[in-house]
């Protein structure tokens, strides 16, 4: 009797999880690519999470994800990975790999980014390159191959799309920056277009101690987003992270640690309607121990 009870639960278990992957594709199925629409994008890094991804300015190495313009201000290799169990949910579960070369006139940047589980993932692959066109002023561009995953009869698709940002500093502590995602307005099939996005965004170093970012997000076929953090340092190397965004509503809060060439984040993010996720990022510069930023973003 304890075995035949032992066997049901695990039954019932293995039926729960083949249920809520069923049900996900299902939601995909209804509403087209939700991971693009209903649910915020998915964005690589800690230190952006916890500024509620109001870092279009700013210049570290993860700006390979965020705005390649910053691609220009790189003066050394840099790696970074990152992973989030979005809402807490398995099947959500998103991680990201980048890194960058500098070269004479600019520097090279390759990304990877994986959202989803074995009934339905999203991959997509990035090559990037940014220069500076004068001293305060760059630009970058990256080229994507999106690749969409479904189980079963869903099948799968692949599309192609382009990047690109420009970054503005007229001064050491005020950068202005401009992304846009699918510059190009690529489908990934008849029906349904990549989102195209514009990011805009304002940075301002107040002190040694503290920096405030700010920006607007447009998706073509959404309401505007507006968001908002604060980087606070205390002490050399350690960093105080938090900030807020619209539309849909997010808050969120992290901490940041420079290990000579070693920069490790945390932060966590709570969306109005899907709850919280949380982030790690990993990052190594080569042959340097910078802080986060080389210059005031």
């Amino acid at each position: 009797m304890i075995e035949f009870k032992i066997n049901l639960f695990k039954n019932l278990t293995i039926i729960a999880k083949h249920l809520v992957a069923l049900a996900f594709v299902a939601l995909l199925n209804l509403t087209p690519f939700v991971a693009w629409s209903g649910i915020p994008q998915e964005q690589p890094g800690s230190r952006a999470a916890a500024l509620a991804y109001s870092v279009t300015s700013l210049t570290d190495g993860w700006s390979l994800f965020h705005n390649q313009a910053g691609l220009g201000y790189q003066e050394h290799s840099w790696i970074g990975v990152h992973h989030e169990n979005r809402f807490i949910t398995p099947e959500l579960s998103f991680s990201a790999l980048g890194g960058i070369i500098p070269v004479k006139s600019g520097a090279l940047g390759i990304s990877i980014k994986r959202l989803g589980f074995s009934q339905f993932n999203q991959t997509k692959v990035g090559l990037a390159y940014g220069m500076k066109l004068a001293p305060t002023l760059s630009a970058g561009v990256q080229l994507n191959a999106h690749h969409i995953y479904f189980a079963g009869e869903y099948g799968s698709t692949t599309a192609f799309s382009a990047e690109g940002g420009i970054l503005y500093s007229p001064t050491n502590n005020f950068s202005v920056g401009v992304h846009i995602i699918n510059l190009t307005r690529s489908r990934l099939h008849d029906e349904e277009r990549i989102p195209t996005v514009l990011n805009l965004g304002l940075s301002y170093q107040l002190s040694e101690m503290l920096m405030v970012t700010a920006g607007a997000e447009k998706n073509l076929d959404a309401d505007f987003s507006f968001n908002a953090g604060i980087e606070f340092v205390p002490i050399n190397n350690l960093y105080f992270r938090t900030g807020m965004a619209s539309k849909p509503s997010l808050l969120s809060f992290g901490v940041g640690y420079i290990i000579n060439a070693i920069q490790i984040d945390i932060a966590f993010t709570r969306h109005e309607f899907l709850g919280y996720t949380p982030h790690f990022s990993l990052a190594y510069t080569f042959g340097s121990s910078h802080k986060v930023t080389d210059k005031a973003p």
